[in-house]
């Protein structure tokens, strides 16, 4: 698998860099060649298309009424938002592998589809900085439907990511996943008020109560940032809500499902600092920070659901709740965190992975990230020791990539029952991708190769996970084949066709086949599902063509014992369930582990 060859489509911005002296020494000048041996940066040119360059000369005529269409519905990347990502200004001292993160930067942003950080040398012995940039297109709708038993509308989606060009996310979203109904409002910047620090922000309202996630950082920048800060607070009111298997004593409906819901309180507010030491491709990163968190289960009874009735609850019956209350353990804390990470990388830039032809930022190499974080006692919370764990590596070949991911996390508890284990809360989850990209006559073809696997063990607050899901099994509805260990393999044919509008829109389809197998583990009312599968196909296009976003429709049918072929499940969305450019934390895995105290802190936002 070779990079792809960067191009520089603005052509007539690179003549006038080269011929007009903007800003250069006056005639006679030496650069200060003691301090800046390769000259310095005299004037930084932006060149910010929006979708499309109309003024690209290799555009297709005939669609010209598209380009320009797309173009006025959208609202270009402003010149200052892109300014601030460069990690290099006028005054500065020559240094290409300043330009070329500068570039990546660019890239890891949502709304810029391609960026171009190069250099040309004056006369004089200066240089012209060009920033070449286009647009992605930035407005998102995101739909998920289950059309097992008739159309249900399971979430939706609004999202514009580049509000009136200044890099700002805007967005609505409604979750209607059973007991987990959350809808409200997100908000983020990668820029507060001009600067390099980022915030998110969601508020939303719960079948239970309040949602409340909002987070500042200030992330690394890109390989040289030698700090970063990260602040987070959450406060969430949920109903947390185990699966019962179909056709058991206590859900005899076979065609039916049943759920026992647990009230769950969660508070949680983190605050840590990092430090970053070495050299590109071989750095350190020491930090340290607090850490308060509370888990409660108080305000409703613990009741029980049948065939989706939530304004029929009804209190569960006393073996159920027993069951449930064995995992109800609550939590109070104030920790103090260690952190330490290791990252030995290069950046590679690849072609056509999660995109059809859109030029992705890849990780090679291999870091590992840990914390710990120790209560206090003294402050009235509980006596333990927590402990994270994450690692990555990926390497590529000609005509392969290989990468894995393994994120595991444990809480010692040192003030709990004597006669009980006291190492809780052991979950881990992993994955490890192989893309394969053939050339010759299969140059438009690649085959993504999946397993991943994830479990609890020792747990003692709310868990559970499932075999059916867009994340493991698709085609499965999530409410079938509870357990608390997973494993799931997949394999995915992505064709890129080519045609009819390859310069406005590459489009392709899909061909999957998920298998997996569920186990009771350490879980509550979980089974042993035995080996089951689905089969699905879908259409698939990148807007603009050679762009990054994965606009997506698959229809996914479960085989198997009661599975059946005429049960489709729809899925429109936005981006990728599986593969490297995936948000890889499972939702319904993060809902049951504590918040991770690592958070990618090695990289992010990457």
């Amino acid at each position: 698998m070779t990079p792809r060859h960067r191009t520089h489509p603005g052509a007539t911005l690179v003549i006038l860099a080269a011929v007009l002296p903007l800003a250069a020494p006056a005639a006679g000048q030496e650069p200060d060649a003691g301090v800046c041996p390769a000259g310095r940066i005299e004037h930084v040119f932006v060149d910010n298309h929006s979708i499309f360059d109309t003024s690209d000369p290799d555009l297709d005529p005939r669609f010209r009424w598209a380009y320009s269409a797309a173009n006025r519905l959208h609202v270009r990347t402003r010149e200052s938002v892109i300014r601030r990502e460069l990690l290099v200004q006028v005054g500065d001292c020559h240094d290409p592998v300043l330009l070329e993160e500068s570039e990546r930067l660019l890239r890891g942003h949502p709304f810029i589809a391609r960026a171009d950080v190069y250099a040309i040398q004056q006369p004089e012995g200066g240089y012209h900085v060009v920033v070449d940039t286009e647009d992605e297109w930035s407005t998102q709708v995101e739909v998920r439907a289950d059309m097992s038993g008739g159309f249900e509308l399971e979430g939706l989606d609004l999202r514009e990511q580049n509000v009136a060009g200044f890099g700002q996310e805007l967005g609505v979203f409604y979750r209607s996943d059973d007991a987990v109904r959350t809808y409200g409002v997100l908000y983020a910047t990668p820029q507060v008020l001009g600067t390099r620090w980022d915030m998110d922000l969601a508020l939303g309202r719960t079948r239970s109560g309040t949602l409340v996630e909002q987070q500042i950082s200030y992330p690394f920048l890109g390989e040289f940032g030698g700090w970063g800060f990260r602040q987070l607070l959450t406060h969430r009111d949920r109903l947390f809500d185990y699966i019962l298997p179909r056709g058991g004593t206590a859900c005899p409906a076979e065609g039916s499902h049943c759920r026992v819901l647990v009230p769950v309180q969660e508070r949680g507010f983190h605050v840590a600092s990092l430090w970053r030491a070495g050299e590109r491709g071989n750095l350190t990163v020491f930090g340290g920070g607090f850490a308060f968190q509370e888990l409660s289960y108080e305000g409703e009874d613990i009741t029980l659901v049948e065939g989706g009735r939530y304004d029929d609850r009804t209190p569960a019956p006393e073996a159920l709740q027993a069951e449930a209350r064995q995992r109800m353990e609550p939590l109070r804390n104030v920790r103090a965190v260690a952190l330490l990470g290791k990252r030995n990388i290069v950046w590679r830039q690849l072609g056509g992975l999660d995109s059809f032809r859109g030029e992705e930022d890849v990780r090679l190499g291999a870091e590992v990230e840990v914390a710990f974080a120790r209560s206090i006692p003294s402050l009235r919370g509980d006596n333990d020791l927590y402990g994270s764990i994450d690692l990555y590596a990926a390497t590529a070949a000609r005509a392969a990539l290989f990468a894995t991911r393994v994120r595991a996390d444990a809480r010692r508890d040192y003030g709990g029952d004597p006669d009980e284990y006291e190492m809780k809360d052991v979950f881990a989850e992993g994955e490890a991708f192989m893309y394969l990209k053939p050339g010759g006559w299969l140059e438009r073809h690649t085959l993504l190769l999946r397993v991943a696997g994830a479990g609890g063990w020792h747990v003692r607050t709310p868990f559970q996970l499932t075999l059916g899901g867009e994340r493991s099994l698709r085609g499965w509805a999530e409410e079938r084949l509870p357990g608390g260990r997973r494993l799931v393999l997949t394999a995915e044919e992505r064709w890129f066709w080519g045609w009819p509008f390859p310069d406005v829109v590459d489009i392709g389809s899909s061909l999957f086949v998920d298998v997996g197998r569920i186990w009771p583990g350490d879980a509550p009312f979980g089974t042993d599902s035995g080996w089951r599968a689905s089969l699905g196909a879908g259409l698939r296009t990148n807007f603009p063509a050679g762009g990054r976003n994965t606009f997506r429709i698959d229809a996914a049918f479960p085989v198997g014992r009661d599975g059946g072929l005429g049960k489709l499940q729809l899925l429109i969305g936005v981006g990728e369930y599986l593969g490297l450019g995936s948000d890889h934390s499972d939702p319904q895995f993060s809902r049951s582990r504590l918040p991770p105290i690592t958070g990618n802190l090695l990289h992010f936002p990457n």
